[in-house]
């Protein structure tokens, strides 16, 4: 059995079902709900049924496949639980993100439809700062627990809130802030757990330091994240036809908002998970493309990312990234162009171009 279930569950998953009989509620609600089988195993065993949210979208396709009753499991993928959702509420279960400001800005939506006699448990990984979680949650609640640890993991039970946030709503969690790079000044949104959430990184700020001119036609941003790229190209002369693709929905709502700032009329916001979800061609792909996924570094969607970029280029059209320069990605472009240009290495960081000859 033990096997089985580490076949299909994540560290975390395998904890909470070790302690089962805590979740054996009427209504759950999951916050950052993982791509595993643990919905399904919670269903299985005595949850009447459950209100989900992951920020995943590579997460919320894997979970919509899976064999669950779909009148028992009510999957969002979004930045936070919409307002109307099912009610009452017995129990909340949050899995720990690598960011605190998200962890925050989670732990101030549950609050806000937290029923004062309910729980919620936090779920983490000792390696994703569980342990310094006991502590903080005693600013939120009277009551703080430890409930069990295995798998290298922590589940902590938090209940007596002290307080309650009024007016939760998404907009008042967005960090305007301004960034002028060359000629351009912008207002950049971004909401909490976004990479570089409320300022402009240094990859990004090397990379548009060689946008001083570009071509009119179809850009895709892969790896959109608050919408830097999009918005200081928006800004340059010429027709800008912008394809904002990301697979995590905080960064899709951050650089909706950047890019309607803008006032440009001419940009689309997609949620994917890689290239297979992209379709259309276009005369220039960039990115600032992450590296992480959680707490973990993660290069297998960039690798592939950066393989079949030429496939979805008109002639002529080039790829453009920026990444630290420890990063061996211009093997890969090298490999899929036949090239690869160093542009500009600066801080730590390089620029490269493919151009589909």
């Amino acid at each position: 059995m033990t096997s089985l279930l580490s076949a299909h569950l994540s560290n975390p998953g395998q904890l909470i079902v070790r302690n089962q009989a805590l979740f054996e509620l009427e209504h759950l609600v999951v916050v950052g709900l993982p791509a595993d089988e643990l919905a399904a195993h919670l269903l299985s065993g005595g949850v009447g049924y459950i209100t989900a949210l992951t920020r995943v979208f590579s997460a919320y396709g894997h979970l919509l496949s899976l064999a669950c009753p779909k009148d028992r499991l009510f999957l969002s993928f979004a930045p936070i639980l919409a307002a109307d959702f099912v009610r009452p509420v017995d129990g909340v279960l949050l899995f720990l993100q690598k960011s605190k400001p998200l962890m925050d800005f989670w732990l101030a939506m549950v609050l806000s439809f937290l029923p004062e006699s309910v729980p919620i448990w936090l779920v983490g990984e000792n390696d994703a700062g569980i342990k310094s979680w006991k502590k903080r949650l005693k600013r939120s609640f009277g009551c703080v627990k430890s409930v069990d640890n295995a798998r290298h993991c922590v589940l902590l039970e938090a209940s007596e809130p002290l307080k309650k946030p009024e007016n939760f709503t998404l907009e008042s969690w967005f960090t305007t802030f301004s960034v002028t790079a060359g000629p351009v000044n912008m207002d950049i949104a971004s909401l909490p757990g976004v990479f570089s959430h409320g300022r402009l990184d240094k990859g990004t700020q090397v990379l548009l330091a060689t946008l001083d001119n570009v071509p009119s036609g179809k850009v895709l941003d892969f790896g959109c994240g608050a919408g830097v790229i999009s918005a200081y190209i928006s800004a340059l002369s010429g027709e800008h036809d912008i394809t904002l693709v990301d697979c995590d929905a905080l960064a899709l709502a951050s650089s909706t908002r950047t890019m309607s700032a803008t006032g440009s009329k001419s940009f689309t916001v997609l949620p994917v998970d890689g290239l297979s979800d992209v379709t259309g061609q276009f005369d220039l792909i960039i990115s600032n493309p992450p590296f992480h996924r959680g707490v973990r570094t993660h290069y297998e969607v960039t690798e592939q990312f950066l393989a079949r970029s030429r496939q979805i280029l008109h002639p002529g059209g080039e790829l453009r990234i920026v990444a630290n320069s420890f990063l061996r990605y211009r093997p890969i472009i090298q490999t899929a162009f036949g090239h690869c240009d160093i542009l500009l290495t600066r801080d730590g960081f390089s620029v490269y171009r493919g151009v589909n000859r």
